[in-house]
């Protein structure tokens, strides 16, 4: 019986529309994505235990055997991390010659590589294509998309699934807000996908200079705030819809549907777990994709918290549901400026003159922005003012893209000087604390 659904289920992916793939997602009982997730599970543990270094250095270590490997918690302990990507070559983790390669932003660090043949991209840009046409996307609108393009995968993802759908689409990367706004009556734009705090800096130019008519508005990327997700709509009068996915994922893994009420998520490529589980439900979330044979990953710890949401959606889709993401595993904060780490501010303070080792950067929330500010302590009868230019300049020379976003208005710079000693508690501090309110 599986195997019947399974082909059915292939043949519907490959052949037939984007309109009859969200009717197999709408109308396959929840016991039968389970069984095919498991099924799909033992196949790409089998294919990957033969073909990538990384995951049978794993099984030998442990002396797992993978014929025997039927759900996840049978790996026991075996999982793939952001480290194992950034410190192993790739060619631990391929397993056949790729066609494309997307990087994560490396604002976290060194950028994590992914790889890709044309069909999983293509596969990906299906998934998304279906996650539009549920929220009313449909042949006649006009779609402009402000993902970055070049290493950064949403912008092809979505111009693909447009495509799919047969949707005018404008991917003009992530130009300055005004550019776009100057754009939207002369190509009758009526859905805009942007980064969040982009789109707030889009909203802030409509709110003065006057809106055009908009039907939906998608987001994903760094965190959207319920102020900014208000904002946005109050501003528009458009519902906002939020997509959830990563480079590592190849794109989305999930999105809301109009109620809004958590990430509906790709079970057909993705078996998702929430590990490390609070008395709240909440832990960290972990993927297994499904479909992909380029590079797949098996149990990627992918940093988020989250939780599943329990019961149907008043939608109908009876996909699983993931609750919005309450924070990071580590240490990095997702926001306006981009993904943010310590490693970032380290290397704009070294060498800033009169700046003491002691220091914190917060990242708040003032209105409707996003704001990154410099507490530091003040040695060697420093200006203020001196080390604020040395910062600013280094900010800019040595992070272009976050700087970029500066100037598109995504966040913005504070400081605060206090005296010698100030931020030096019984431990040392964390030296980037996001303050913002969910």
């Amino acid at each position: 019986m599986l195997s019947g659904i399974a082909q059915r289920f292939e043949r519907v992916f490959i052949r037939d529309s984007t309109a009859s793939l969200l009717w197999w997602g709408k109308t396959l009982p929840g016991g039968a994505v389970r069984r095919l997730q498991t099924d799909a599970f033992r196949r790409v543990v089998r294919y990957a235990a033969k073909r990538q270094k990384f995951f049978a250095e794993k099984l030998n270590e442990r002396g797992l055997d993978a014929s025997r490997i039927e759900r996840p918690e049978d790996l026991e302990d075996i999982f793939t991390t952001p480290e194992d990507l950034i410190s192993r070559p790739p060619e631990d983790f391929l397993c056949r010659r790729p066609d494309l390669v997307f990087e994560t932003t490396g604002t976290s660090g060194p950028p994590k590589r992914l790889y890709f043949s044309y069909d999983e991209l293509d596969r990906s840009a299906r998934y998304e294509a279906a996650g539009l046409l549920e929220n009313g996307v449909k042949v006649g609108d006009r779609v402009v998309c402000t993902f970055d393009p070049g290493y950064w995968i949403s912008s092809w993802v979505t111009f693909l699934a447009c495509k799919r759908l047969g949707v005018f689409c404008s991917a003009t990367g992530k130009p300055q807000p005004r550019e776009i706004y100057e754009r939207m009556r002369v190509y009758r734009y009526n859905v805009v996908m942007a980064d969040p705090t982009w789109l707030v800096s889009l909203s802030e130019i409509a709110e003065k200079d006057g809106c055009s008519p908009l039907k939906l508005i998608f987001a994903a990327g760094d965190r959207m705030t319920d102020a900014y997700r208000n904002y946005v709509q109050q501003v528009w009068n458009a519902p906002v819809v939020l997509g959830y996915g990563s480079t590592e994922a190849g794109g989305g893994m999930g999105m809301e549907c109009r109620r809004g009420q958590g990430y509906h998520v790709d079970q057909f490529n993705f078996l998702f777990e929430v590990v490390d589980v609070d008395a709240q439900g909440f832990g960290e979330l972990v993927f297994t994709t499904l479909a992909r044979r380029t590079e797949p990953l098996i149990r990627y710890r992918a940093r988020d918290i989250t939780r599943f949401i329990e019961g149907p959606c008043p939608c109908g889709l009876p996909l699983a549901r993931l609750d919005a993401i309450k924070g990071r595993r580590d240490e990095m904060v997702v926001m306006g400026a981009g993904n943010m780490h310590p490693a970032i501010f380290e290397r704009v303070l070294h060498d800033v003159p009169g700046v003491a080792e002691t220091w914190q950067v917060a990242v708040r929330q003032e209105g409707l922005r996003d704001v990154i500010e410099f507490r530091l302590e003040l040695v060697d009868g420093i200006s203020a003012d001196r080390v604020k230019e040395h910062v600013t300049r280094n900010l800019e020379g040595r992070f272009p893209d976050v700087w970029a976003n500066h100037q598109c208005g995504m966040f913005q710079l504070a400081f605060q000087f206090v005296p010698h000693g100030s931020l030096t508690r019984a431990r040392k501090p964390k030296r980037l604390v996001d303050e913002r309110k969910s």
